[in-house]
């Protein structure tokens, strides 16, 4: 190998040593490597990667190598370096038995390799044995779902009106009620002109106050002047609480829930979950302490006596398009496929929950290696002069925007009408039993069973 010769300075008897160097980082003298031959470890998860390293073909398939391999390229040749590429496809993982590394770091700590050329997270079992370099890409790991409807989570027929709407409505409905009752009953229209029999009951004027309420109108009319101007204004008024209130029920229906924000929220929320079946997920999620994250982890993603809810990406995401379940995956590469199969008002709305809080992955090198410091600053260069971002934005999709936001129709659900259901279900089961009760009083009515009701 030829030796390179470097002046550091001259001596002369006048002025002593005079220092020639053009800058005393020695970083930066001696970044030129002149042709000498480095290796980078890049990690491969699928086989057709090696096809499209540097064409930017499936962007969503081994994201990170794609960024990384470009860039590592831009690296050797500012350096001057020659390039040799090596592959796994494995970042590393110890053998607790032997202690020995696999995969990328591997590579490194066996001298296979000079860098790490895909950027990986940070562990703290990692930091012995190899040097962090620089940020290599804003990728992170997310569970990414649509929020579930408003009306999975809280009874939207009671939303509209706030406590004291609701309570002042019922006050105005009684006191209309007991003003049309006692009118109707101490007029003397009904006490002269009418028949015992037609005067209206309570439960009659209960029904024109329901009508009222529906905007259906009164199936019964008042001679009375008091009882005609109470009807006038309870109509009127149940007139605009009723557009009020059908207004409001509208945007509700479409409405989706903000109460899912943190890991705790996701694990008491009815979604179902799956996550993105690749070695690092595997890992890190086998490896969380946190007690809540791990009883998540032991409940919701391998549940006992059932299968994990490991997959692939493209069941993922498919899965999430037709809601109620969250998918955790590399959030990049998960909005590109978003970004390709999704309709755009399906793309409204859309969160993400950090669950393994890990950072972005750096660059590694082995320890003590005699190119860290040249290479770490020629990487930040590459950051500083906008090649990094650039090859990220080619690669890496943002989070969708959305654009139509309440421009698509939306169908009401089953779920949407659970509690009108319900209401419904309590009504006719009070009629059924009252029918019975009532056909009970009228066979106790005849002399021949008497004796029977008595008993």
């Amino acid at each position: 190998m030829e030796v390179i010769y470097e002046d550091y300075g001259n001596w002369s008897l006048a002025g002593g040593i005079g220092d020639v160097r053009q800058t005393r980082v020695l970083s930066r003298r001696r970044m030129n490597l002149h042709g000498k031959q480095l290796t980078a470890s890049i990690v491969i998860t699928n086989k057709n990667t090696l096809n499209h390293l540097t064409d930017y073909g499936e962007r969503h398939i081994d994201s990170i190598t794609k960024v990384n391999y470009v860039l590592i390229n831009h690296l050797m040749d500012v350096m001057n370096a020659s390039k040799r590429f090596i592959h796994t496809s494995s970042w590393g993982i110890m053998n607790t038995t032997s202690g020995k590394w696999d995969g990328m770091i591997g590579h490194l700590l066996d001298d296979e390799a000079d860098i790490g050329g895909t950027a990986l997270f940070l562990t703290t079992n990692r930091v012995s044995f190899i040097d962090y370099l620089s940020m290599a890409v804003p990728s992170y790991l997310a569970f990414i779902f649509r929020p579930p409807p408003l009306a999975n989570v809280a009874n939207i027929f009671y939303l509209p009106f706030q406590d004291t709407v609701w309570v002042a409505s019922l006050a105005l409905l009684a006191l209309a009620t007991f003003i049309f009752y006692f009118s109707w009953r101490l007029s003397n229209y009904y006490k002269q002109m009418v028949p015992a029999n037609e005067v209206p009951r309570f439960t009659d004027i209960v029904m024109n106050a329901a009508g009222a309420i529906t905007q259906q109108g009164a199936h019964m009319e008042s001679k009375v002047a008091s009882s005609r101007t109470a009807s006038f204004f309870l109509f009127l008024s149940m007139f605009f609480l009723y557009t009020s209130y059908t207004a409001n029920i509208v945007a509700l229906l479409q409405s989706t829930t903000n109460s899912i924000s943190t890991v705790k929220d996701l694990q008491e929320s009815s979604l179902e979950f799956g996550v993105e079946d690749i070695i690092y997920n595997r890992y890190y999620f086998k490896m969380v302490t946190d007690p809540l994250r791990k009883a998540f982890y032991d409940t919701k993603i391998v549940p006992p006596n059932k299968k994990d809810k490991f997959m692939h990406k493209t069941e993922g995401i498919a899965r999430m398009r037709k809601g109620l379940f969250a998918f955790h995956t590399e959030a990049g590469a998960g909005y590109k496929m978003i970004e390709e199969t999704f309709f755009e008002h399906e793309k409204c709305g859309l969160k993400e929950i950090d669950f393994l809080k890990v950072p972005y992955p750096w660059y590694c090198i082995k320890k003590r290696s005699p190119y860290r410091d040249i290479i770490k600053v020629q990487l930040f260069k590459l950051r500083e002069h906008g090649i990094q971002s650039r090859e990220v934005d080619k690669i890496y999709t943002r989070k969708p925007e959305c654009s139509s936001q309440g421009k698509t129709f939306e169908s009401v659900r089953l779920i949407d009408c659970h509690v009108i259901m319900v209401i419904i279900a309590c009504g006719y089961g009070l009629a059924l039993i009252i029918f019975v009760f009532e056909k009970l009083m009228k066979l106790c009515d005849s002399r021949a069973t008497k004796a029977i009701c008595m008993f």
